[in-house]
């Protein structure tokens, strides 16, 4: 079997690196095809991946931005999907709609906050309009190409709902061929407060009840096409070992081996408020604390991959038996780090991370602060109340300090382990099937059985679509710079251009003023010459007096007429 499987960047491919491993030595041939480069250690995991298994290879889809319609059809998904969570259940869900104002058209923005969009009833109205714009979007012919001449048994999907990847128009041109298609959900986030789903595939492949749930009642996939097998990501983390022991790895990091101490994972959260001041007054309280076992307790702060730029000026030093360390756990090395911090650490402490997901595999409790200033980012998205609600929850929160240090106090002197409530967040939510029974093998059995199923029928478009997509071209150039342009721009795009303005205005006062110098110089120069001129003709003149002197003289006294 062939198997071609798209993501948005090879980054992607951390979360399914088990399923890719087992898929390769069950015989099966698998290409590993990208969108885009990324920075965090993607390329290096697929080369690994490709040396450790010979049938697997890796390469580049086809970019789509060169499609004429691409980013029209991109900003009308995202205006459909920002006018879509303006209703239940995602109403309350404001995070992910102030993730998607930036990206919305104008018009969208503008109808939205308008009498039409204030009522539920225009809301379905304009959602209706942009979905019909949206289905006469052409399928792209470089992606379909591209399906075509990889010839794969089944295509898989990791990024199908993230608003800026192609992986939807991969979908599209799979499904057009007839091809067998997989979306596999990437993160526990990505059905709850991404994209919509607007093809249904063969198969959607999903963790645990929680998002089979959401596949078939917030993204219409009907259930029989919904495969539940567990967190494929997280099966490394079980009945792991630690690479260093205790006392090792403290000394490594510059901690106390005979103190206790917390892990503080960091989130990738928008810069405002930065995280890295919340732990510098986090720690603070730590030391301030009455009770003598955490005022000296160690804390190892893991910084976000994403988010080590907020970090750089950043003084942990003063605070004594703290440390600032870790990566991205994407390499062996960097997994065992990963791992020896959860195992190592007495408690877990961050504000809304899928580090709390792992660290509850690792059997740590798990904690948090509930403060207005980071509302938004917990209870406010969906995929933070799972740790509170699914199986009962395992995130212990409070909304102070004093009762947040209380807990860490009675975390420090318990003995770290997995307990019942735990236990039971870790089956409902990651291994459905038992915590024994490893999601890999699922994963891996279920693309199997969608190979062997009978696919779809091909999605058609219809002949109207040919008609209409000179008009759809005509519309997308338009849209990007054209009279439909004000309507069609976003605040990115409005942000983007007032800076290139700018730019372009410093540029041309630059050039203005470099003239206004060169002429200025220009008119020294001219200055100077003619005063040389001038000075070289009185010199001249001077000389010339001289010479006639001398001649006189002589003359005189050829002829005699001096005494």
């Amino acid at each position: 079997m062939k198997i071609l499987f798209c993501a948005l960047h090879f980054g992607y491919f951390r979360n399914f690196e088990s399923a890719i491993a087992a898929l390769a030595s069950r015989g099966h041939r698998i290409h590993l095809a990208a969108d885009e480069p990324d920075a965090l250690g993607g390329q290096a995991l697929v080369e690994r991946l490709a040396a450790e298994h010979p049938t697997v290879t890796f390469g580049y889809a086809p970019p789509l931005d060169q499609e004429p319609w691409f980013r029209l059809a991109r900003k009308l998904r995202i205006g459909a999907d920002y006018v879509r969570f303006h209703d239940d259940p995602f109403a309350s869900f404001r995070k992910t709609r102030l993730n998607l104002t930036h990206l919305t058209p104008r018009l969208v923005l503008r109808l939205a906050g308008s009498v039409v969009g204030r009522s539920a009833r225009g809301r379905r109205v304009l959602g209706r309009l942009l979905r019909a714009a949206e289905a006469a979007m052409p399928i792209s012919a470089a992606s379909r190409a591209f399906m075509a001449a990889e010839d794969p048994d089944v295509v898989l999907l990791a990024a199908v709902t993230v608003w800026r990847a192609p992986q939807f128009d991969h979908l599209r041109a799979a499904r057009a061929l007839g091809l067998r298609t997989g979306v596999c959900v990437f993160s526990w986030d990505h059905l709850s407060s991404k994209a919509f789903l607007r093809s249904v595939p063969d198969r959607l492949f999903v963790w645990n009840a929680t998002q089979q749930r959401e596949a078939v009642e917030w993204h219409r996939i009907p259930a029989d096409r919904v495969v539940m097998t567990g967190a494929q990501c997280y099966d490394k983390w079980f009945d792991r070992a630690p690479a260093r022991d205790r006392e090792t790895f403290c000394r490594a990091l510059g901690l106390s081996a005979d103190r206790p101490f917390l892990l503080y994972v960091c989130s990738v959260m928008s810069p405002d408020p930065r995280e890295s001041e919340f732990v510098v007054r986090w720690i603070e309280a730590i030391r301030g604390s009455a009770d003598p076992v955490l005022r000296q307790a160690g804390v190892l702060v893991r910084p976000h991959p994403e988010r080590l730029a907020e970090w750089k000026d950043v003084d942990l030093a003063r605070f004594g038996n703290v440390a600032l360390h870790g990566g991205n756990p994407i390499t062996p090395g960097a997994q065992d780090d990963y791992f020896d911090s959860l195992h190592h650490s007495h408690a877990v402490v961050g504000l809304v991370t899928s580090a709390f997901i792992e660290a509850a595999v690792a059997g740590r409790p798990i904690y948090s602060l509930l403060l207005p200033e980071f509302e938004m980012y917990q209870e406010g998205m969906q995929h933070f109340r799972y740790l509170l609600e699914v199986g009962g929850g395992v995130l212990a929160v409070t909304r102070s300090f004093p009762d947040h240090l209380a807990q860490l106090s009675a975390a420090l002197v318990a003995p770290p382990g997995r307990d019942e409530q735990n236990a039971r967040f870790v089956r409902a939510f990651v291994r459905p099937s038992g915590l024994d029974v490893p999601a890999t093998p699922a994963f891996a059995d279920a693309v199997e059985a969608l190979a062997a199923a009978t696919p779809l029928p091909a999605e058609q478009t219809g002949a109207w679509h040919a008609w209409l997509e000179p008009i759809v071209h005509r519309a997308a150039a338009s849209a990007e710079r054209g009279w439909l342009w004000p309507a069609f721009r976003d605040t990115h795009e409005m942000t983007t251009a007032a800076i290139e303005h700018e730019k372009a205005e410093s540029k041309r006062a630059a050039a203005a003023d470099k003239a206004q110098r060169m002429a200025g110089k220009q008119r020294d120069m001219a200055r100077h010459r003619r005063r040389r001129r001038n000075e070289r003709w009185l010199t001249a003149g001077r000389n010339w007096r001289k010479h006639v002197a001398r001649l006189k003289g002589q003359v005189k006294e050829l002829i005699g007429a001096r005494p």
